[in-house]
């Protein structure tokens, strides 16, 4: 059995709009989740059944914003952004032509 207050980390890059930038494998241990683009815009998919994922993307939190309810569906480069769910699986995708690299950070609250 994993440790359910380990931290995982996954990042991948993109060069073309829609291109998948990594796609994590079961992380139903954890429920907190940090995600920054250090290069152009992202989307993140979620699954609950770890086959099928929501056609929209989730809205994640703005960390760098003013206010701490200020939400965003997709991302600007080199901000940090949070959420927090149960999921199966989650899926990052380059939103827009300008290449992108993301990096995602799993864990507890």
């Amino acid at each position: 059995m994993s440790n359910k207050t380990a931290t995982e980390l996954f990042s991948g890059t993109g060069a073309n709009d829609n291109d998948v930038l990594f796609t994590t494998p079961n992380i139903q241990q954890h429920s907190t989740f940090t995600l920054m683009s250090s290069t152009g815009a992202v989307d993140v998919e979620v699954s609950v059944n770890g086959t099928n994922f929501a056609t929209a993307p989730l809205a994640l939190e703005d960390a760098g914003a003013t206010a701490n309810t200020t939400y965003v569906l997709v991302t600007a480069a080199n901000r940090i952004y949070k959420f927090t769910g149960k999921f199966t699986r989650i899926r990052v995708v380059q939103n827009g032509a300008t290449a992108t690299a993301a990096s995602l950070l799993c864990g507890q609250q």
